[in-house]
C-alpha cells in the first residue's frame, strides 16, 4: 500500500514537471512570435512620421486626416487633446470640449469619426490604468516582449487589430525592435559573428524589403562603438593587447574611410606614448619610495626633480591631481 502511494506521489509531480515544461515551453514560443513583423502593415516611414515632431494647427489636420481619422499620426493627436483638456473635470466635461474642438477644425463627418474614437481612446486610458497594476514588471528581455504582446493584444481588443495596430503599431514595432536587438548585443555568451547572425535575421523578420536601409544613416563612430559591443566577448578571449589592438585596427577599416583611420592611429599611438611614460614614472616613484639611504624631505625633493622632468610644464597639474587623490583616498576611510 505504501509502495502504491510512493508511486501515485511520484506519478503526480511528474505530471506536475511536465506541465510546467510545457507552459514554459508554450510561453518561449510565444515570445519568440513577433507582436509586429514584416508582413504587417508597418513601414520604416510609418516609425519616421511617428517620432517626428508635429504641429496640429488647422492646416495640418486637414493633411494629416484628409484620408481616415486612424493613421500613424492619431495617436499623438490623442495626446495633444490629452494636454488641451487635462484640465477637465471628468470624461463627459472632456468629451464635450473635444466635440467643440474638433467641430471647429474639421469636417462634421471626420469630427463625428474622430470624436467617436477619442471617446474609445479615453475609456481604453481608463481600463488599461486598472489592468496594467496587475501586470508584473518585467525584468528581462523575454518578459518585455511578453508584455508588449499582453499591451497590444488588448489594444487589438479594444480597437480592433486593424486600427490598433495603426494607432500604436509604429510605436510597438520600434519597442520591440529596440528589445529584440539590444537583447542580442549585450547577450555576454556569444560571439560577435554569431550576434550579426542574429541581427541579420532579426531585421529580415521584422522588416523585410527595408532591413538593408536600416543603418544608412547610422554615423561611423556609432557603428564602430557597436562593434566593439558585438565582439565584447572575442576581445576578452584574445591573449595579448598586441592582438586585441590588431583586432579593433581590422574594425576601423571596415567601418572608416583611410583618412579617419589614420587618425584613430595617430590617437593609438598617443595613448601608448602616455601610458609608457606613465608606467616608466611609477616604476621609477617605487624606487625612490622604497630607496632606504633617502630620508623624506630628500625623498620629495626627488620626486619633484622626477614630476618636473617627466611632466614638463603639466607637473603642478600633476601635482594637484595627485593632492585631490590622496583628500578622496582619506574621505573613504
Amino acid at each position: 500500500m505504501r509502495k502504491n502511494k510512493i508511486i501515485i506521489v511520484a506519478s503526480a509531480s511528474a505530471a506536475i514537471l511536465i506541465i510546467i515544461v510545457l507552459n514554459l515551453a508554450v510561453r518561449n514560443k510565444k515570445n519568440q512570435e513577433y507582436v509586429l513583423n514584416k508582413n504587417d502593415n508597418v513601414k520604416l516611414k510609418d516609425v519616421e512620421t511617428y517620432y517626428e515632431l508635429m504641429d496640429f494647427d488647422e492646416d495640418d489636420l486637414r493633411e494629416y486626416f484628409k484620408d481616415d481619422v486612424v493613421n500613424q499620426r492619431t495617436l499623438k493627436f490623442f495626446m495633444h487633446m490629452d494636454e488641451m483638456f487635462k484640465d477637465s473635470t471628468g470624461l463627459e466635461d472632456n468629451l464635450e470640449r473635444a466635440r467643440q474642438y474638433l467641430d471647429s477644425v474639421m469636417s462634421p463627418r471626420l469630427a463625428d469619426k474622430m470624436l467617436g474614437l477619442y471617446k474609445t481612446y479615453l475609456e481604453y486610458q481608463i481600463d488599461l490604468q486598472s489592468k496594467i497594476k496587475e501586470w508584473d514588471v518585467p525584468l528581462t528581455p523575454d518578459e518585455a516582449i511578453a508584455r508588449l504582446h499582453r499591451l497590444q493584444n488588448y489594444r487589438r481588443s479594444v480597437f480592433g487589430m486593424e486600427d490598433a495596430d495603426a494607432i500604436f503599431g509604429a510605436g510597438v514595432k520600434a519597442e520591440e525592435y529596440s528589445i529584440r536587438r539590444n537583447a542580442i548585443i549585450n547577450d555576454n555568451n556569444l560571439h560577435g559573428d554569431e550576434k550579426e547572425r542574429k541581427l541579420h535575421t532579426l531585421d529580415g523578420n521584422m522588416w523585410g524589403d527595408e532591413a538593408n536601409t536600416l543603418d544608412a544613416d547610422v554615423m561611423p563612430y556609432t557603428r564602430y562603438q557597436e562593434k566593439l559591443r558585438l565582439y565584447k566577448k572575442d576581445l576578452s578571449e584574445l591573449h595579448s593587447e598586441e592582438e586585441r589592438q590588431e583586432k579593433l585596427r581590422q574594425f576601423r577599416r571596415e567601418i572608416f574611410d583611410p583618412d579617419q583611420t589614420r587618425r584613430f592611429e595617430d590617437v593609438d599611438r598617443l595613448i601608448a606614448d602616455e601610458k609608457k611614460v606613465q608606467e616608466q614614472y611609477v616604476a621609477r616613484e617605487m624606487e625612490i619610495q622604497s630607496d632606504s639611504n633617502l630620508d623624506q624631505e630628500a625623498k620629495e625633493k626627488k620626486m619633484r626633480e622626477l614630476q618636473d622632468a617627466t611632466f614638463g610644464d603639466e607637473a603642478d597639474a600633476f601635482r594637484r591631481s595627485r593632492a585631490i587623490e590622496k583628500v578622496l583616498k582619506q574621505a573613504r576611510k
